[in-house]
């Protein structure tokens, strides 16, 4: 399980593998296919990864190999668990 604690993400371990940081503060209306495993952000050009289409392993694979890289995070997805 991946934890989602005051803007980033961890391994189990506790291992900060992301930042979340997104200085446009984008919502579905901003991705051109909010819905698809991955979307183009039209405000940035970026692309952009929905998580729900990855499993915790991908997921922290895709962070290791690149970690600038852009989520859309639904934190109902089981891979998740917030720490408030």
């Amino acid at each position: 399980m991946i934890k989602i604690q005051k803007n980033r993400l961890l391994t189990e371990e506790g291992k900060v593998i992301k930042t979340l940081s997104c200085p446009l503060r984008i919502s579905n209306a901003d991705l051109d296919r909010p819905q698809a495993p991955e979307s183009q952000c039209l405000r940035c050009n970026r692309k952009v990864v929905n998580t729900d289409w990855l499993s915790e392993l991908q997921l922290v694979a895709l962070l290791e190999e690149d970690p600038s890289t852009c989520l859309k995070i639904n934190r109902y997805n089981p891979i998740f668990q917030v720490v408030e």
